[in-house]
C-alpha cells in the first residue's frame, strides 16, 4: 500500500466520510483541516499533520468534542 501524502489523505476521507478532509490552501498556511455539519452548527479540526489530524478525527468520532 502506498504511504504517499496524497495516499494518506484519500485514506483518512475513506475512513472518516462524514467529515469533508483538505489540505489548507497554498499562501494561506501550511497543515490540513477537516470539518462535519451537525445539529448544533459547524465542527472544524486543523492539524499540521495527517497524523495529528488523524488522531483528532478519532477522537471527535468518539467524544463527539473537538480538539486543537
Amino acid at each position: 500500500m502506498s504511504r504517499t501524502p496524497a495516499a494518506e489523505l484519500a485514506r483518512l476521507k475513506v475512513t472518516f466520510p462524514d467529515w469533508s478532509v483538505r489540505r489548507v490552501q497554498p499562501g494561506s498556511g501550511v497543515g490540513f483541516t477537516a470539518h462535519r455539519r451537525l445539529e448544533g452548527g459547524l465542527q472544524q479540526l486543523y492539524a499540521l499533520t495527517l497524523a495529528h489530524l488523524e488522531h483528532q478525527l478519532w477522537l471527535a468520532e468518539r467524544t463527539g468534542a473537538s480538539r486543537g
